[in-house]
Formats: C-alpha cells, structure tokens, sequence
C-alpha cells in the first residue's frame, strides 16, 4: 500500500485548481437575482456500488493501524458515533427537529455493527433528511423575505444567542425552527443594512439563499458518505479523514506545489451563477493565452474541436475543475464571456494544458534593512524566508527524479542567494505555515545544525524512531529567528521546536497551534484515508500536543487562541513527555535572553505598531465572552458607530506616524489600508512584525560581540 508520511494535512490548504467560492444558481431573473425552482427537490441520495467495500476498508486500516488502538468499536462508541453524525450535519442544531432525532434513537446503538458490515442505508436516510431539512428551510426563508422588509421587526429588544452549538437543543417544532430563523433573517439584515445602507438586503439575502438551494440539488452521493465515514475516522482524533479522489488529488497538488491544467484561479460568479475567472497564475498557459482575461466568466468547456461545448453554467466548481484539468500537451475548449462591464462578447479559445508551478505558495524571500552598523557604517541587513508549508512532490521524489521540488530545496537556494546579498541574520516566518511533510522538517532542521536529531516519533506500539541529521552541511550559521503564530503547525511546529532545543535561534512570536501528531496517506480502492499512526516529541522529550511551541519572546496575540488550536479539537490526543535525547545545546540564546527581552520591551514601548497591536490584542480579549448579539436596529448601530469610532481613533494613531492623512470613516481607512498594503507588497517593504524580528537579531549580535569580548578579556588577562 502506497504511504505518504506527513504530519498535517487539515492544517494545509487545499487547493481545487485554484477554486474558491461557493456554488450558485444559473439563471438570472429581471432583478438580477438567481432563481430556482423550489419545488425541484434534490433528489434522494444513494451510496454508491464502491462504497460498501470502502466502509470496511476504511474501518479496518483504522482499528488496526491508529495510534489510539485501544479505543473499541461497540455499542457505547456506537452512540457516540451517532451523535458525531448529527452535529457534523447540523452543527448548531438550524435543522433537525426533534422528532428526526427520535425516529433515528433506535438506531444509536448499531453504528457499530453498520460500520464493521458496510451498511449505509441509515447514514444516507439521516443525510437525505438534513437535505430536506434544509431545503425545506431555504424555500421558508425565501417565501419570508418575499414578503418585504417592513415585515421585520428591527426595533425588538430580543437578543440572538451565540453560542447555540453549545447551549442549544434541538428543535422541538417547525413553530421553533420558524421563531429561530426569524432571528437570523433580522441579524442578516441588520448587518447588511450597517455594512452597505445602499444595497437591498431583501435582494442581497434572496440571492444568498437561492445559492444555498443551488447547492442542495447539487449534492451528491459522494458528499453523503464523506460526512458519514470522517464523523467516524475523527472519533479517534481531529486529523484522521478519508479524502475522496476529488480530495486526494487536491492534497497532491498542494504538496508538490504543481498541477497540469491551464493555470486559473476559479471562483463561482455572486450573483449570476457563471463561474469567473479570479486570477491567472504567472507564467501558466492560460495566462499565455490571448484573450484569456481576469474577470472572464466560464460558459462552456470542450475537449475536441470536432465535439460539441459542453454547458456549464450551474455546475458544481469540482465538476467544472475535472472537465479543465487534464494531461500535459492536452487541449481544452472554453467558452467564455468577456470580462468588459458590456458583459456580452463571446470568446472561444483553446488552451494547451501543461504543468503549472504554484510559486505563490513556495518559499519566498525578502530582505529587511535596518539602520547602518555604528562601526562600519554599513547597512544591516537581515534575510528573511516566508515558508507557507512544507511542502515535497512525494511523486517525484519516489520516482527517484532527481531534481523534485521541496521547502528544504528550496530554502537552501534563498539561503545562497541572501548570503551572498550581504545579510548578516535570518528570519524563517512560519507565520501560517500549518505543516506538510514530517521528513522535511527534519531535513529544513538540518540546514541550521551540524548534526544530530531533529524531532522523536512514537507509533502506536510505544516504539521510538529518532529522526536525524545526519551530514555535518549547514545552509546557514550565523543568527537565527524563527518567527511564528497561533497557524503554525505539526511540522513548522517540529522545525520551531528543535531550533529551539538546540539553542540555535530565538522562537519570536505566539504559541503555536499544537499538533503533535503524523499521518500517513494511504491508497484506498476509491480515494485516500490520511490516518494518525504516530505522535512526534521535541529532542527534550516534550510533545507539541496541545502544548505547542513557546516563543523565547512573545508579540501580541492578534488571533484568538479559543477559536484556533488543537485544545479546542474534540477527541485530540493527549500531551506526554518521553525520554529526552543528547544533543548539543548552545546556552547563549538562554544566558541573553533576559537582556533581548527587555530591549525588545523597551523599544515597543513607542513603537507605534506595536501600540496598535496592543490595543487590537486587548479588544479580541475584552469580546471574546459574549454570548448574545442584539436584534435592535438602534442599539447596534450604535454599537457599531462605537466600534468604528475606536478602530479609526485606534488607526489614525497609527496612519500618522505612516505619513498618510488621517481618515474620517472605515470606508477611507479600507482603501488607506489597501493603498499601504499594496504598497508594501510593490516595494517588499516588511510588516512591524518582520521588523523587530530583525531588531531582536541585531540585539543578539551586539551582545554576543559584548560576550565574546568580555570572555577574550578573561582568556587573556587583559
């Protein structure tokens, strides 16, 4: 069987061919409004003839190969199982009324036994229900709207509950159900009213729900059972899933940061249902086609010149995605319409499909330049390498191809060239970076250290394997900064961890995610099963698991940690400690850290960003608990006039010291925003993060030189 070791996949984006956007209606009646018959109910689904002998499958590899072996499969696993489904379906409890839920109860205590047989017919009656459920609910909601907006109450002095998914039960009546939903139409045009006072929120939310019909009738079989079987493979942990083959081609293009195809950035259109051309990627055929433009609307795709176009408007973005993907030298027919505001010419083109390269996910560099040294006079700069993952072609590299693509490959080319650009630091930003491939943190590792181990794995047996560096090469010896947030994960969190046990550089940043566990990809009859078969350890013999990595020096926290991380993950795995292996630790980093924090802290301390950060910092904090939000029109305006008041104060503080004119409404604070930041990514000018990243590595020059000095006086009795 076919094995990929990776330590996240979750954490990783996935990527359809570049597509992003939900799916929507295709046809537009006279308002421009997408329509859709509601009396065409989605029609019932069934599991499909693989599926059967997948379910055992899947249950096997799972019980025999997980890491939590222990955990059984029988009538009290089975009615947790049941309940997993439910809420994976109807995670805030919007749908199901009581009285699915008790039609189901008898069968709570036979998951187990329908698993271990390959029986589906319950799972797909229960997710043939939620379709009804919801379908039923949207064409409520779309009858409600019809009705105008003077039939809302605004003034109300009711509240919305926010945390229904952990208070909330379920729906006792459609009575309920109707009184629930009511409020959500009034907090949806509340907050359509306070974002854009010009646009219809009754046309704006009718197009929002006639989507969401659009989408019940495309669903499929496969949709029904990937919810049935990950409500299963996530019992034992967060990160165990089966991928279908739409999913699992998505993960290999993702980790070898290549795909063949035209090289397009999909989105479904918002209001007309056509899907549009977002972004051409540089250097792809696509982009190399004239008459290909950005903004471009998708109508047809053939595969022959001699075959007729086939119509994809009100398709799913996966469907359209298989019909454009294809084999290298291939070529595919599109039907588009012009992306110019007249909207109506007709293009046919034809794109020769070849490989294209995701560069906007590889490893990029930078360099950040601080004030000249005192000494020489010299500008000091600092390098600095944005790893998004870990990437690894696992394909070529198995083909023994010699030349694969990978995030070490690639960061000891940056490293070269920065070198030999003059940089005397490096900066590695993980900053999002949610993992990959569990061998190249290892080898990312060993471009920093001579030799030794880099990360301890334990599989389910207890057994220890110690991953190592084992040439004496390094890429790069001179100060080091990793710089990371609550994204980091699994093996930027391995990479993290070791830099710091070693002592080889300064961990800048917030704690990280917390994953400490390794999956491996396995080949299924029909798709893959990405399963957790091991946990890895720091070199000091902690785990990450739900502990993650502590920065040496830690900057505001500008992402709420109870909203991401493996703590908040329902079945996560334990934190433990093993054994500790030697390894040569240099204890400067730890003799200066208390200097490097305090000079860090000093100069914060006007430090016009960090202020902001500040402020943003204790804002998420100050809302973090609230449990209602109004559904008076007044009171949340004036909410949100106070809000925007304390952003533009909070910014314009900030703006000035930017040299921009201070804005008075959140309307010129976005394009301010927009302006800086496209700015900032014309001229590679780095954020105030990057920034003191580098200040803090200058610091540790200056002090190691101070220490150095002080010990050369020692030795020579000067």
């Amino acid at each position: 069987m076919n094995k990929k070791i990776l330590t996240s996949l979750s954490l990783v984006p996935l990527i359809i061919f570049g597509v992003t956007g939900t799916l929507s209606s295709s046809s537009v009646d006279a308002a421009g409004v997408g329509t859709i018959d509601i009396e065409t109910r989605p029609a019932p689904l069934e599991p499909e003839r693989a599926h059967k002998q997948l379910t055992k499958q899947i249950v096997d590899q799972v019980k025999l190969n997980h890491f939590s072996r222990q955990k059984p499969l029988n009538d009290e696993v089975s009615e947790i199982l049941f309940e997993r489904f439910l809420e994976r379906l109807d995670p805030r409890k919007n749908f199901f009324l009581k009285s699915d839920i008790k039609e189901f109860e008898p069968h709570k205590n036979l998951f187990d036994d329908y698993l271990k047989s390959g029986k589906l017919d319950v799972a797909f009656e229960i997710f043939n229900r939620i379709q009804k459920r919801e379908f039923d609910r949207f064409t409520w909601v779309l009858k409600r709207l019809s009705r105008g907006i003077n039939s809302f109450d605004l003034d109300t002095n009711d509240v919305l509950r926010l945390d229904r998914d952990e208070q909330g039960t379920w729906l006792a009546n459609k009575s309920e159900a109707n009184k629930l939903w009511e409020k959500y139409l009034v907090d949806e045009i509340i907050r359509s009213q306070l974002r854009d006072p010009e646009e219809d929120p009754i046309e704006f939310l009718t197009r929002t729900y006639t989507q969401a019909l659009s989408r019940e009738v495309q669903t499929i079989s496969e949709d029904a059972y990937s919810a049935y079987m990950n409500s299963f493979s996530t019992y034992y942990d967060p990160h165990t899933e089966y991928l279908n083959p739409r999913e699992s081609d998505n993960f290999d293009i993702q980790m070898s940061l290549s795909l063949f195809g035209i090289g397009a950035i999909l989105e479904q259109g918002p209001v007309d249902g056509y899907i549009e051309i977002r972004e051409l990627i540089k250097g792809c055929p696509a982009e190399k086609t004239e008459g290909v433009e950005e903004g471009d609307r998708i109508v047809g795709v053939g595969q022959r010149k001699d075959a007729p176009i086939i119509d994809i408007r009100g398709k799913r973005l996966d469907q359209v995605v298989t019909l454009i993907r294809g084999p290298k030298d291939t070529t595919v027919f599109l039907e588009l319409l012009s992306s110019d505001d007249a909207g109506n010419e007709r293009k046919f083109v034809q794109i020769v499909r070849d490989e294209c390269k995701i560069e906007s996910s590889a490893a990029q560099k930078k360099i950040v330049e601080l004030d000249p040294d005192p000494v020489t006079g010299e500008v000091r700069k600092i390098g600095v390498i944005d790893l998004p993952s870990m990437y690894v072609d696992f394909d070529a590299q198995g083909e023994g191809e010699e030349n694969y693509r990978s995030a070490t490959r690639d960061v000891e080319q940056l490293i070269d060239e920065l070198k030999e650009e003059g940089i005397v630091g490096l900066i590695i930003d993980l900053r999002r970076n949610g993992g990959g491939s569990l061998a190249e943190a290892n080898t990312l590792t060993g471009l920093f250290i001579p030799f030794g181990p880099t990360v301890q794995v334990k599989n389910a047996r207890g057994q220890v394997i110690k991953l190592q560096d084992r040439d004496n090469k390094v890429a790069w010896g001179g100060p080091l900064a990793v710089l990371v947030d609550r994204r980091s994960a699994s093996a930027s969190e391995i990479f993290a961890g070791a830099i710091q046990d070693y002592g080889r550089g300064i961990i800048l940043g917030n704690r990280t995610y917390g994953k400490g566990t390794v999956q491996t990809l396995q080949t299924l009859s029909h798709g893959k099963l990405k399963i957790t078969q091991s946990k890895f350890y720091r070199v000091s013999g902690q785990s990450t698991q739900n502990k993650g990595v502590v920065p040496d020096i830690e900057f505001p926290e500008l992402i709420d940690p109870q909203n991401i991380g493996e703590s908040n993950n329902d079945e996560a795995l334990k934190f433990d400690i093993i054994d500790r292996v030697s390894r040569k630790h240099d204890p400067l980093i730890g003799t200066l850290l208390p200097r490097l924090t305090e000079l860090h802290r000093d100069r914060i301390a006007d430090n016009p960003h960090f202020r902001f950060y500040d402020a943003l910092e204790a804002r998420i904090k100050r809302d973090r608990d609230r449990e209602t939000r109004s559904l008076n029109f007044e009171a949340r305006e004036r909410e949100r006039n106070d809000y925007e008041d304390w952003r533009i104060r909070t910014e314009n503080e900030l703006l000035a010291t930017e040299g921009y004119e201070p804005v008075e409404t959140m309307s010129e604070l976005r394009d301010t925003r927009d302006e800086i930041v496209e700015d900032r990514e014309e001229n590679g000018v780095p954020d105030a993060l990057l920034i003191e990243s580098a200040e803090i590595i200058i610091d540790f020059l200056e002090l190691k030189d101070e220490v150095t000095a002080s010990n050369d006086t020692e030795t020579t009795g000067i």
